[in-house]
């Protein structure tokens, strides 16, 4: 029912895009339709539609964002004696016991021992667990291991979903991922994620057989980053998960990583590597700013029937704008509230296989090919498959992720409010889903501009690993402390009739720094944008002091002269880690913020959406005058 509801959406949309000229044609064939659509979907579609409608009057493409159907949610049944049940979320973090458990599916009652697993979800009452049946037994839906992650420090419970996802869609190894409800003695405990365990079956079923070597970095010692300085403590960097102690393989692996001239760096991964497996990889983490990894969170595999390493990543907690911090303790370093959506794609940690890939001209021209089919610009042809296209066109354009975003949302939202033991505490799921498609809304953008446009020199905006001095010497031994580094962002941007939204770029650094909703505008106009970033704003409204303001100012100037403009406006602001933010030391709240504007020489406080997870602030119905510079600061009230 479901699929036909989104189905008849889609018809709509498309016989008004047919009709576009008949004004009377889509309202009636829409209110014919809309009767048909369940109840649950009709605002999402309607939303939608009113949304095509209003860019189709403006004359401008439309962009579809109507909820991507998902599949229904499994439910898992367990029984347990009820105090091993209780024991199993609350016990401490490094007991490693298990307890019996059946799983109960339908009529099948089938017995195994559960417990709970990850490193860092221990800490918190929603635990990951592993539940294992025992041998003849029977399996749940063809698994006998039942690896469900509890997604404890993701409120969105969507980033893991997220990025396996995006590595399905190019075609590549990848373990099935599917939402499950699991309920304990009949009662509702909370939403996880199964995730297929990843093994050398699982890996059989992509043609590449399951003899062959598999290797996990263990990630407790940071050490698995194909340097050739750890070559020597290999079986403490790396578990071997395949039969056998040699690791002579991979020993031999990392040799040739290392001494493999760049220059010939694409004929060595063509010859060792299943290359599609390591371009990806770079591409999702790109994407999706992972920056866990590459020392750990990934898997390597062998394979004897083609010969070639197959490269399989692992753990997306830390992504989609959330970010670590080494300068706090556990787990503050990885729970915080840092949020970043501008990093390049050397992101992660240091690792000759990445860097010779991006270093390598012709890897790199395939990376940027692959980026411009990722999101949605130019798509890339399937090998010796004629004119089909690759998988996962267009899949981080803002129409299809926002799409994807729409689903996933009708799909977890009406169940999170019933969980036993939620996950840590923040910010409401409806922010946690916004704050994902802010980050699509500004990095979508960015790395358009950074990886495939040229400069204003007609240079490239990046190139890998390119190192320049710094502009003040580094003592190594200084203590740590909060750094600044305030800078002058501008642009100027030409706006037509019908333009919306306009993302503000910044020319040099590629970088958003605004987007501009277009509500009202009479002319062609011009807008220049500058931002002082991380300084305290040189006047602030009276009664309110500068330490509870947002250490950025924005400023706007409309150059065409008897233009009228009237904007939903979009700022950010920096909360990159402890020692660089822009957060004023008197700031209590975040979602206490407001946006005041100095005009005509007067202060005014705005009516501001603030999203304190993304470091977004919205302002609605702004207006712009030829002649009279807008000023916009940020303080809490």
């Amino acid at each position: 029912m479901r699929y036909m509801a989104l189905w008849r959406g889609q018809k709509l949309i498309n016989f008004v895009m047919a009709n576009r000229h008949d004004t009377s044609a889509p309202l009636c064939l829409f209110v014919r339709l809309f009767a048909f659509v369940p109840e649950r979907l009709q605002k999402p579609i309607l939303y939608s539609v009113m949304l095509i409608c209003l860019q189709i009057i403006r004359g401008a493409a439309p962009v579809f964002a109507l909820p991507v159907a998902q599949p229904a949610v499994k439910i898992l049944y367990l029984e347990m004696d009820a105090k091993d049940a209780e024991i199993l979320f609350r016990k401490e973090p490094q007991d490693d016991s298990s307890f019996s458990v059946v799983v109960v599916d339908k009529e099948q009652r089938m017995k195994g021992r559960v417990e709970a697993v990850g490193k860092t979800t221990r800490n918190f009452l929603k635990k990951s667990l592993l539940i294992k049946l025992d041998k003849g037994g029977g399996k749940w839906h063809g698994y006998r291991k039942i690896s469900l992650n509890a997604m404890a420090t993701d409120l969105s419970l969507m980033r893991v979903w997220l990025g396996w996802d995006m590595f399905a869609a190019l075609g590549m190894v990848v373990p099935n991922v599917e939402h499950v409800q699991v309920y304990i003695n009949k009662q509702f405990i909370g939403i996880f994620l199964f995730i297929e365990w990843i093994d050398s079956k699982m890996i059989d079923r992509f043609g590449f057989g399951e003899d062959g070597e598999f290797f996990h970095p263990d990630d407790s010692v940071y050490c698995a980053n194909m340097m050739l300085i750890n070559q020597p403590r290999l079986k403490e960097c790396f578990l071997k998960l395949s039969p056998g102690g040699d690791y002579s393989s991979l020993y031999n692996l990392i040799e040739e990583i290392n001494k493999t001239p760049v220059a010939d760096f694409d004929l060595f991964l063509d010859k060792y590597f299943y290359a599609d497996s390591m371009i990806n990889w770079l591409i999702l983490n790109t994407i999706i700013g992972n920056g866990d990894t590459y020392n750990k969170n990934y898997f390597l595999y062998h394979s004897k029937k083609t010969q070639k390493w197959i490269i399989i990543p692992w753990d997306f907690d830390l992504s989609f704008g959330r970010n670590s911090d080494p300068a706090l303790p556990f787990p503050r370093n990885v729970i915080n509230d840092n949020y970043q959506y501008f990093y390049p794609p050397e992101i992660g940690a240091p690792n000759p296989l990445k860097e010779k890939t991006l270093q390598n001209p012709k890897l790199l021209q395939r990376f940027r090919d692959r980026m411009s089919h990722v999101l949605g610009i130019i798509p890339e042809l399937e090998s010796g498959k004629g004119n089909k296209a690759l998988g996962g066109f267009a899949w981080f354009r803002p129409d299809q992720f926002l799409g994807r975003l729409n689903g996933l949302e009708e799909s977890i939202q009406k169940d999170l409010s019933r969980e036993r033991y939620p996950g840590i505490k923040g910010p409401p799921f409806k922010q946690q889903v916004e704050a994902l498609r802010l980050y699509n809304q500004w990095r979508h953008p960015l790395l358009k501009k950074l990886l495939l446009e040229p400069s204003p020199f007609d240079t490239p905006h990046w190139l890998p690993y390119t190192a320049y001095p710094p502009l003040t010497p580094i003592d190594p031994t200084a203590p740590l402390r909060r750094q600044s580094v305030p800078l002058f962002l501008t642009t100027t941007a030409d706006i037509r009739v019908g333009d919306t939204p306009v993302v503000m770029m910044e020319e040099f650094l590629a970088r958003p720094i605004g987007i501009l909703d277009i509500q009202q505008l009479n002319r062609p106009a011009r807008v220049r944008m500058e931002v002082e970033t991380e300084r305290v704003p040189a006047s602030v409204p009276a009664g309110i002091n500068p330490s509870k303001c947002i250490e950025r100012t924005w400023h706007f100037d409309l150059k065409t002269p008897d233009a009228v403009l009237t904007v939903n406006i979009q700022v950010d602001y920096l909360q990159e880690s402890s020692l660089r933010h822009e957060l004023g030391s008197g700031i209590k709240e975040e979602s206490g913020l407001s946006l005041w504007a100095f005009q005509n020489q007067a202060w005014h406080s705005l009516q501001t959406d603030v999203n304190p997870i993304a470091n977004i602030l919205k302002a609605e119905g702004v207006q712009l005058v030829s002649g009279n510079l807008l000023q916009l600061i940020a303080c809490e009230k």
